[in-house]
């Protein structure tokens, strides 16, 4: 099997590549996955801390 390595050609299948890995970008991937909205971030984060306290709770009842 023989690719076409003119300039044209390799610019091309990297235009097509780009375009097929989109979100993929390793500087867009983790806004694809995580909502980063203020009200989404005080959730998470009020969340953590509701499972840390039931941690606590939970150790100092195995005491």
């Amino acid at each position: 099997m023989t690719a076409d390595m003119s300039p044209q050609a390799v610019e091309a299948r990297l235009r097509a590549a780009s375009r097929l890995a989109g979100a993929w970008r390793p500087e867009a991937r983790l806004e694809t996955k995580l909502d980063m909205r203020g009200p989404a971030v005080a959730a998470r984060l009020k969340e953590a801390s509701d499972l840390l306290d039931v941690c606590r709770a939970l150790s100092r009842r195995a005491k």
